[in-house]
């Protein structure tokens, strides 16, 4: 009977997560008519709804069962996973409404002038910094559109600045622990802190990061090479700013944050707690601001609607019942011994196979995020690595940090920004197909994942 259940329970996986990848490759969103309004959002968490529908039907799980692994327990607390991330996404939303974004990618472009190779280096430069200490996703969507249409205005391709852009936001968002939410996932399954985790994870990010800029720059060596000249209509950077005291606000909390996300072990914090406060207080200012110039009847340029409705309407607010939806189904397998064991099978491997589980865990991680996409990887993946526990237990957790983060870069099935970045590339008559990416993938990530993985296997041997 045990054994007709855990069948049942794997079933169930593997259909919800069909369901999730027909829905990215075929219907990414649904339009819903709300009166004279319609409403896009993405359709990928409808398949995740699909794994506690079968399994609370069936019995396999109690609704006891998944409200208590909803809250949590010990370390990997979805609530706390949720709220870290969507504050962080909020404050570098409301930085992309005032334009902040867009002013550093003109000052990027500018910085170039007109030498083809100097355009490349800084959009890959730019993108990095930012990704750090933002969200991959957000500088993604973000400086995609405005990259492309600099490049065909001044008659380049834009193909090798559009995959440096992207390659460059998902090797460098594994450097701090708010980069991506699977390194939030991750990190916090296993108890690790902000500046724990910086200190593991910085030196592994520059050997990736150094590793991807040179075979990218090797690939698009003769494409970046050509001189251009810089569109006539380019304008001034700052005046990109649609809301500089709006900027300025965001930018200061958004470093306050981080800083106190570092300090949060020290001063007895949660780390959700604290992005949590500091979103809070940014939007009880843009409320109190927003109030205030409607009733003076004042309008705020661009943001004449109302800043903290355009933030809240471009917030991912789907990721929530797709997270706790995948968390539901994962505590399913947990419960029916699946995933401990794929955990016997990874430390078999890990005894035989050079860089043991760092070694196992990065490439198996890699690998897996394509097929299940990044977030339902990493979230089975905490569950594999449960009975974990000391050196072994680091190993894993940052090897799977670095595939969730690199296997994006593998195939567009990696992780929701590439699906969404290709249909942006789409939506431009950008011709960049699915196989063209997998070629400058597997070009790429094999050496950039060798490169973060054994800096690892060093760290962990000799640190």
């Amino acid at each position: 009977m045990q054994t007709s259940q855990q069948t049942a329970v794997q079933t169930v996986f593997w259909a919800a997560t069909a369901l999730t990848l027909f829905l990215i490759l075929r219907r990414p969103y649904l339009s819903i008519r709300l009166g004279a309004r319609h409403l896009r959002m993405q359709s990928y968490f409808l398949g995740a709804l699909l794994g506690p529908a079968l399994i609370l039907g069936f019995g396999f799980l109690s609704y006891g069962d998944v409200a208590r692994g909803i809250a949590g327990g010990g370390s990997l607390q979805p609530g706390g996973v949720l709220a870290l991330f969507l504050s962080m996404v909020f404050m570098s939303i409301f930085l992309d409404i005032t334009g902040f974004f867009e002013m550093c990618a003109r000052y990027a472009l500018r910085s170039a002038r007109t030498n083809g190779r100097r355009l490349f280096l800084t959009i890959y430069a730019t993108v990095s910094v930012l990704t750090v200490f933002t969200s991959n996703d957000i500088v993604i969507l973000t400086f995609t559109p405005f990259v492309y249409y600099f490049a065909r205005a001044a008659g380049l391709d834009p193909r090798p600045y559009l995959v440096a852009e992207f390659f460059a936001a998902n090797t460098w968002s594994m450097m701090l622990y708010i980069g991506n939410p699977t390194n939030i996932l991750l990190a916090g399954a296993c108890g690790m802190d902000f500046l724990g985790y910086t200190k593991w994870m910085l030196l592994p990010t520059l050997a990736a990061g150094i590793t991807s800029f040179a075979l990218l720059r090797l690939i698009f060596r003769r494409a970046i090479a050509r001189p251009f000249a810089a569109p006539d209509d380019a304008k001034h950077p700052l005046e990109a700013l649609t809301d500089r005291p709006g900027a300025l606000l965001a930018g200061l909390l958004l470093a306050a944050c981080v800083a106190l996300l570092a300090l949060a072990p020290a001063l007895g914090l949660r780390m959700w707690l604290v992005s949590v406060v500091c979103s809070l207080a940014l939007l009880a200012l843009l409320v109190a601001r927003d109030s205030y110039a409607a009733c003076l009847r004042q309008h705020l340029g661009p943001l004449r609607n109302g800043s903290t409705r355009q933030t809240f309407t471009r917030m991912p607010w789907t990721v929530v019942p797709f997270v706790v939806s995948l968390f539901i189904t994962v505590e399913a397998l947990y419960r029916y011994g699946q995933t401990a064991s794929l955990g016997s099978l990874f430390a078999r491997l890990a005894a035989f196979v050079p860089g043991g589980f760092v070694t196992v865990y990065g490439v198996s991680s890699t690998f897996a995020a394509n097929l299940l996409n990044n977030i339902p990887m990493s979230l089975g993946f905490t569950f594999v690595m449960k009975d974990l526990a000391g050196g072994d237990l680091s190993a894993a957790a940052f090897a799977t940090i670095i595939g969730s983060n690199l296997g994006a870069n593998l195939t567009p099935l990696g992780a929701l920004a590439g699906i969404m970045w290709m249909g942006i590339l789409r939506d431009k008559a950008c011709h960049l197909s699915f196989l063209q990416f997998v070629k400058y993938g597997l070009l790429v990530t094999p050496l950039t994942l060798a490169a973060a993985l054994g800096t690892l296997a060093l760290e962990m041997r000799f640190l």
